[in-house]
């Protein structure tokens, strides 16, 4: 009798670590420490921040820029191109397939396949898009570098802006490896410190500046505003978008030629 039930709970037991074997290898995700292999989440770079324009049924593209973060979070940015300015953030968490190939975001029926360099949105089966459009689909991981290089300011919110004196130097901002910034506002002389965060965050702090009056000083205010407000900054192009917390477009610059 004794025998016989044993023979029962050791058959159950069995039962029960095959069927969860079982499902483990059906989930479409498993957590990161279960992911075993060379993939291309233990092989890659992946962590970073990847743009492009997607197609879009009913505006002329969405502007998506996208970054992943390793710890599993994300951030993303979209603006629906010839429908609306406004940008719509998103951020949350994301998982990978049980093959490290694959991200799934937390909240939002999006998926995306993890390349070099590249994010290529998926379907809502989570396989990649064919057809015609097919390269539309891939978002890739931006380059571009604030440090080393001196920005010109070409616009406040859109509007180009105008300087008063023809002689006057055009206003600039330089990003300093040091996490320091130099600049002109078109009247004054300034410094200060810049700190960067996931997403394309920014936040500036300890801007002086030199005191000379000047017929710039509407434009300096501008500038020294901009800084103060600045939340995040993306690239249009080659361009260099400053954004505030509510998404607003403060300043536009330029690399100098």
């Amino acid at each position: 009798m004794n025998l016989r039930l044993t023979y029962t709970c050791l058959l159950t037991l069995a039962l029960v670590f095959s069927c969860n074997d079982h499902n483990k290898k059906d989930s479409g995700t498993m957590p990161e420490n279960e992911i075993m292999g060379d993939n291309n989440m233990t092989s890659l770079d992946w962590a970073g921040t990847y743009e492009g324009v997607l197609p879009c049924a009913d505006c002329d593209g969405i502007k998506s820029v996208i970054t992943i973060n390793k710890d599993n979070t994300y951030v993303a940015r979209e603006t629906y191109q010839g429908k609306s300015d406004s940008i719509y953030e998103t951020k949350g968490t994301f998982k990978w397939d049980g093959k490290g190939q694959k991200i799934f975001f937390s909240g939002k029926e999006k998926s995306y396949f993890v390349g070099e360099n590249t994010l290529t949105h998926l379907d809502k089966d989570g396989n990649k898009i064919t057809g015609d459009l097919a390269e539309r689909y891939i978002l890739t991981k931006s380059e571009e570098q604030l440090v080393g290089k001196i920005w010109h300011l070409v616009s406040f919110k859109g509007e180009a802006i105008q300087l008063k004196e023809a002689k006057a130097e055009h206003p600039q901002v330089e990003f300093l490896e040091d996490g320091s910034i130099s600049g002109y506002t078109g009247c004054n002389q300034f410094r200060g410190v810049y700190e960067l965060k996931e997403g394309y965050e920014i936040k500036f702090s300890q801007i002086i500046s030199t005191k000379k009056f000047c017929p710039e000083m509407e434009t300096e205010n501008e500038f020294l505003s901009t800084m103060s407000k600045a939340s995040y900054y993306i690239y249009e192009g080659h361009d260099l978008v400053i954004h505030d917390s509510e998404h607003q477009k403060l300043a536009k610059f330029k690399i100098a030629n």
